[in-house]
């Protein structure tokens, strides 16, 4: 049966319409929506617009009678209401910012909450994602002499603020009104009476979305949101996976909370986590789109704690064998799917299998061999790994010769060159202090540790901001190292643990900095090369251990 036209042409509504359609449970929020990000400034100018006649832009709704998707419990201080039974279901696109900013500040008490549920309403706690913004800053106020906006917090004669929750409750505003007092009351009464009618008399286009193809509603979003931050895709597949038995986010975070916040890998990117989850069910980790990895979700929930165990494994490799200690400090996302792969098809692999995981490792580090990888490719080297663990056989299937990639000129280290780099000298100030001090290093203050010690002044540009002028050194105690460089203190343990070689002593000795950069980068190319020319050939010859 076709849906009427005003489900499914662009219309007009007032503001106050709208917001009764939040609050009457006609429009609901969908989980897969960010929660409120926007600052107070942003939702100041917002309300600005408003008081000005200003077009804020049309408001998107998805229309669909399909399976309900999961949705916010609160609009900040608010409950919001289930849908009503047997109606149509309308989900918000796009305008959350904008709707969020203002439902939290205009709504009244006349709608109706729903008190199905007697719990308390969520305050600011950021694990609590029933809740689509912080409960206690939607107090908006206006400032009846100069009408612009306010929060309580703002230092501002108390007096001459009204309310902004007051415009669409007539009754309110009215007894309001009566209790100003003063030789100006009547200015202060005129300008709430304009403030209201300004929003009162707001209209917003509203463009509809009528589909039951859930795919298709998240292709949309995808697209209008593509200038702006994209959705989460682990949003819409929780909203879509969401049972009264089974809640996506809440499971992930017990899981991370268990196995692997102990381990410090509690912040890995749910992106990773998801991709993670679709290569154990063997779905392409780019192609697959939500509604099918929901399916396999709802189908074999374990799935999550089969992963974050996989994942914990493979923390536990990554920080014992490699000397890597957080998440973020990985080159490749995709490096840590196909660790979790390997860790969940081999729980506890021996010694010579580990030798294999690391030199796969670093192999695919140095080579930069996930960059750009496509989603097929990573299927190829996710069925390459597990390969290798049951033949026991270096194992990579490539298009091109493995080709060590050289260090930039500009050092970011974003890049997995970059923090090979950091990584290699980490392991040489461990092997210096036969413990971990280098890792140590790396673990507490992650990029901040890789510090350029020459100054600019001394150096040429090129040579200031490249590799070899980055040292790695706890920022505490940078700047009694670099004293050292420059005045040429540099004890024997130094110049092996900050690989200096005598030749590069000398150009410090001589004050000729750039010379000792070139010498240092010289070191620097050698240490990596002798480490990962042999790992390359045990892939190359597809050597067995």
């Amino acid at each position: 049966m076709k849906a009427p036209s005003f489900y499914s042409d662009p219309h007009v509504q007032f503001l106050s319409q709208l917001l009764e359609e939040i609050g009457y449970g006609h429009l609901q929020v969908p989980r897969f929506q960010r929660p409120m990000v926007w600052n107070w400034e942003r939702r100041r100018e917002l309300l600005r617009s408003i008081r000005d006649g200003i077009p804020i832009g049309a408001i998107m709704v998805w229309r669909t009678s399909g399976d309900p998707v999961e949705c916010y419990k609160y609009l900040g201080p608010h409950k919001l209401t289930p849908p009503p039974v047997g109606t149509t279901r309308q989900y918000l696109l796009d305008g959350v910012q904008r709707l969020s900013t203002l439902y939290g500040a205009l709504q009244h008490k006349h709608i109706p909450v729903y008190d199905g549920d007697n719990s308390e309403i969520p305050g600011t706690d950021s694990d609590d994602d029933s809740t689509l913004g912080d409960t206690t800053d939607f107090d908006v106020l206006i400032d009846l002499v100069t009408k612009d906006f306010c929060t309580r917090e703002d230092d501002i004669d108390k007096a001459k603020l009204m309310p902004l929750h007051l415009i669409f409750d007539s009754i309110a505003l009215l007894k309001f009104q009566r209790g100003l007092k003063g030789e100006n009351s009547d200015a202060l009464i005129e300008a709430s009476d304009q403030i209201a009618r300004a929003f009162r008399d707001y209209k917003i286009p509203i463009i509809p979305i009528t589909t039951d193809d859930v795919d298709m509603a998240t292709r949309t979003f995808q697209r209008i949101n593509s200038q702006g931050a994209r959705m989460s895709e682990v949003h819409m597949v929780h909203a879509l996976t969401w049972t009264p038995n089974f809640d996506l986010q809440s499971r992930t975070r017990e899981v991370k909370a268990a196995i692997l916040n102990p381990r410090g890998w509690g912040e890995i990117d749910d992106d990773v986590f998801l991709k993670a989850c679709k290569a154990a069910f063997g779905l392409d980790v780019y192609k697959t789109n939500a509604q099918d990895l929901s399916d396999k979700l709802r189908e074999s929930p374990l799935v999550i704690d089969n992963v974050g165990a996989a994942i914990a494994r493979s923390a536990d490799f990554l920080w014992n064998d490699c000397g890597v200690p957080a998440p973020d400090l990985v080159p490749y996302g995709l490096q840590i799917v196909t660790l979790a792969e390997a860790f969940r098809h081999c729980p506890t692999p021996d010694r010579d299998l580990r030798r294999l995981l690391y030199a796969w490792f670093w192999m695919t580090t140095y080579g930069e061999l996930f960059a750009g990888m496509s989603g097929d490719r990573v299927q190829v080297a996710i069925a390459d790994m597990v390969r290798m663990l049951e033949t026991r056989k270096a194992t990579w299937s490539w298009k091109r010769p493995f080709e060590e990639r050289p260090l930039s000129r500009a050092f970011d280290f974003r890049a997995a060159r970059a923090k090979a780099f950091a990584f290699r000298l980490a392991a040489v100030q461990d092997r210096m202090s036969h413990e971990r001090a280098g890792t140590a290093i790396l673990a507490d203050a992650g990029r901040r540790g890789l510090i350029q010690l020459l100054p600019l002044g001394k150096l040429g540009r090129g040579l200031f901001s490249g590799p070899a002028n980055r040292f790695l050194v706890h920022p505490n105690e940078a700047a009694l190292l670099r004293d050292r460089l420059l005045t040429g203190a540099i004890s024997d343990d130094l110049r092996e643990m900050h690989l200096i070689s005598d030749d590069g002593v000398k150009a410090l000795n001589d004050g000729d900095y750039d010379h000792f950069i070139n010498c240092r980068l010289l070191e620097i190319q050698k240490e990596e090369s002798d480490f990962i020319r042999p790992i390359v050939a045990l892939f190359v010859t597809g050597g067995e251990v």
